[in-house]
Order: C-alpha cells, then structure tokens, then sequence
C-alpha cells in the first residue's frame, strides 16, 4: 500500500495532496478509522486517541458551519471558496463519520475498498515513479465515480450485482469504468465555480493533458482502472450478495471521502454528493440553511 509522509493525510481536510501516498490514503482511511473508533465498546488505546481527534474535528467542522451560516449575505448568488471547504469538511468529518458509526457492516466494507485504494496506488507508483503529484489530482476518485455512473447505467437491466456480471464480464465494466475516467478527466479543469479566469490558480489545460504531461501514461492509468474496479467488484461478489444499491451507496461516501476537493471536481459532485443530497442520508445536510445548500447548484462551471 502507499504510504503517506505523515499522519495527518489520512485526515486531509486540505484541497490537495502532495505527499508520497499518490492522493490513496488522502482523507478516507482516517475518517473510517475515527468511525471505527467512535463505535468501539472497549477501545484499544490508539482508539481512545483517535476518538478525541474525531470529536475535536467535528466541534471544530460545526463551529466553522454556523459561522458560514451567520455570515452568509443575504444577497449572496454563490458560495465563496472558504464556505464550500468548510461545507465538505463538515459533510467528511460530521455527517459521514456519524452515519458510518451507526452503521458498522458498511464501516467495515468501506475500510476494506479504502484499502484496496491505497493498494492499487502503491502497484502504480511502482510502476511510474515520481508520479504520485499526478495521480493525487483526482485520480482515485475519478475511478471511483466513473465506477458509480457504470453501475448507475447497468442497473436499468439488473437488480443484483451477481446477475450482472453473470451478463456483463468484470473486465468489460472495468472497460466501461476506464472510458468514462477518460472523459473525466478529458473535460475537467479541475476550476471551482468561484475560481477567476485572471487566478493564478485558474487551469486552462484539463487533467488529461496534464497526466499526458507528466508522461503518466494511458497504460499505466489504464491499468491502475482495472486492477482496482477488480478487486471491489469481486469482493462486492464474494462477500456477500449486495444489490446494486447498497454498493453504490458505498461508493458514493468512499468518492467523496477520497476526493480532495469535490468543489472542483464534478464528478464527484454529480455521482457522490447530489445523489446522497436527494437521498437525505448520509448527507441530510440538516446543519447546513437550504439556501446554502441550493447556492451549490447555481453557476456550477468547470470549464474555461
């Protein structure tokens, strides 16, 4: 598995990732650790640690929402940078982490896909050293949300997991998945809706062309796709017979746990956050004033 540099990237609240896990640790492990933690009935000392980290995060994620909240202008026609961070960390280290730790079954599987995440990462940095910059640009949680809109198509014809691969082989989902990363990162810019043509953190060049830059090939990304769409298809297969549902579900949360920044990444707003948003679970988004919510779903533009 890649490792990080320090600790505090498994817990990554930040809107990027430069360190040497390649963005696979970055935010999801921690989180479902604090879960973990927070649901212990006789907690190991290191979870006894990580719960009062969890608690102080989240005191810390409600206190910078209601400040968002006193001081959202009422003439407000969007949300400014620091308010859609502070909203998504909330969602990460709030509403997240409390779902999972009533729900202990899919705290489990999710650690397990998180782990298969920072596997996949640490094999593709083996192959293409000093590329893990590249890869922490959305990468794993483009694969992620790719693989929920594939499965999101497929559930048209099918009801269950198992029946759809008895139909649609892992390798031709793996191919789809790989397509639809492709287009991704072809048409993304990786621009929030806030961020100025005259920034100098506005891109005008879309992450592919930038992993083509970087000489990180399409092979080796290509490859990292259908290593890692493997593996969770065939645990989701072998480990239980899930519906379609509740292995979307659990990606849903992993891709926007992943994610560094899913204001910048429409993906991962389109099949991670508005889906749950309109399912009012998991993200119920009770602590946030509707109009702020709503703000998100105004002047939504990636592109130059």
């Amino acid at each position: 598995m890649a490792s990080c540099s320090g600790s505090s990237c498994r817990h990554a609240g930040g809107t990027s990732c430069a360190c040497a896990c390649g963005g696979g640790n970055h935010g999801a492990k921690g989180r479902i650790g604090w879960a973990l933690a927070l649901a212990a009935t006789t907690p190991t000392p290191h979870q006894t640690t990580e719960a009062c980290k969890a608690r102080r995060a989240q005191v810390k994620a409600r206190r910078e929402v209601a400040e968002i909240q006193e001081k959202l202008p009422r003439t407000a026609r969007k949300p400014r940078r620091v308010d859609a961070t502070r909203f998504f960390e909330a969602t990460r280290t709030v509403e997240i982490v409390d779902w999972l730790v009533d729900h202990p079954t899919e705290t489990a599987q999710l650690d397990w896909m998180a782990d298969q995440v920072g596997r996949v990462c640490g094999d593709t940095l083996q192959a293409a050293p000093g590329r893990h910059r590249r890869l922490a640009d959305h990468f794993w949680c483009d694969v992620v949300a790719a693989l929920i809109h594939v499965l999101d198509e497929a559930t048209a014809s099918f009801d269950e997991l198992p029946n759809a691969v008895a139909q649609i082989t892992v390798p031709e989902l793996s191919s789809r998945t790989w397509h639809a990363v492709r287009t991704s990162r072809g048409t993304s810019y990786g621009n929030a809706p806030t961020t100025r043509a005259r920034s100098h953190a506005f891109h005008r060049d879309t992450r592919q062309s930038r992993d083509a830059a970087a000489k990180l090939t399409e092979e080796t990304l290509g490859k990292a796709v259908e290593d890692l769409v493997g593996l969770i298809l065939r645990g989701a297969i072998e480990g239980s017979h899930l519906t379609f549902d509740q292995l979307i579900l659990k990606l849903r949360i992993l891709a926007i746990l992943l994610c560094p920044d899913p204001y910048s990444h429409a993906a991962v707003w389109n099949y991670g956050v508005v889906p749950l948003l309109k399912l009012g679970i998991v993200i119920r988004a009770r602590d946030y004033i509707p109009r702020f919510v709503a703000l998100f779903r105004t002047l939504w533009r990636w592109k130059p």
